[in-house]
């Protein structure tokens, strides 16, 4: 096709599109809106090509097909909480996806597993697209709930724990590199915020802690490093000799 004929065409594509519903079935029979290039958008865990697949899209594929059935067959993959898929003339069809995050990886026979909040485990492969969570032992509701609440409360804090698990009395614990955080179930935000604040004051002041209690309204308990013992000085004892009279002078600790 001429440059002519396509502008022509793109003219009277515009004109159809602003028509009634039968509008984009007519431009379905133009060859000139084939399908030539998928974009994938937001695919981080996911492989581009397996979000391709999912359009299912055959032979003669045209950008005018029903933008709203494709959008379902790509949500439909596991791992992916929705999908948009919009149209650049004259053929390429732009997908872009948001997928579903992991709050916690888990042991899988074959490794570690990404899973959701909900416990769910998540398609995604850690050697081929890095997952940065926590490892937890299982599938716990109180733990993943709380490390679903800090992910969403402050990203930074919960790039920063390594590891979750739960602790007696129904509480949480969050292993982090300097301490633990202790928090109840469920967890409130605010408490994620006031934690982390607390957090940072005492890096600030370089003030060293073990761990940080949040299950108390309206505070926060800060357990600190044990201080190390005082050196005891060293004295001087009289110690009698073997097989003798006399006396030696032996330092003890």
């Amino acid at each position: 096709m001429t440059r002519a004929g396509r502008i022509a065409t793109l003219v009277a594509a515009a004109a159809v599109v602003t028509a009634p519903w039968w509008g984009p079935l007519a431009l379905r029979r133009f060859r000139f809106f084939a399908v030539r290039r998928v974009e994938v958008n937001g695919a981080r865990y996911h492989a581009p090509a397996a979000v391709v697949a999912a359009l299912g899209l055959g032979p003669g594929a045209n950008v005018w097909a029903s933008t709203a059935a494709l959008e379902r067959r790509v949500a439909s993959l596991a791992g992916v909480r929705s999908a948009d898929v919009s149209r650049r003339l004259p053929g390429t069809l732009v997908v872009t996806i948001v997928e579903v995050e992991p709050v916690a990886l888990a042991a899988g026979p074959a490794g570690l597993v990404p899973m959701d909040s909900e416990g769910r485990p998540l398609p995604y492969d850690p050697a081929a697209a890095p997952v940065d969570a926590p490892v937890v032992a299982g599938a716990d509701p109180g733990v993943l709930e709380a490390l679903a609440t800090v992910r969403a409360t402050d990203l930074g804090l919960f790039a920063d724990i390594a590891a979750a698990r739960t602790a007696a009395g129904g509480a949480v614990v969050l292993d982090l590199e300097e301490g633990r955080l202790r928090v109840g179930t469920p967890l409130d935000p605010a408490v994620v915020r006031n934690v982390a604040a607390v957090r940072r004051d005492l890096a600030a002041r370089g003030q060293r802690w073990t761990e940080l209690d949040g299950r108390y309204r309206g505070w926060i308990v800060v357990r600190r490093e044990a201080p190390a013992p005082k050196p005891v000085p060293a004295r001087r004892v009289r110690v009698k000799a073997r097989g003798g009279r006399g006396a030696r002078r032996s330092p003890a600790a």
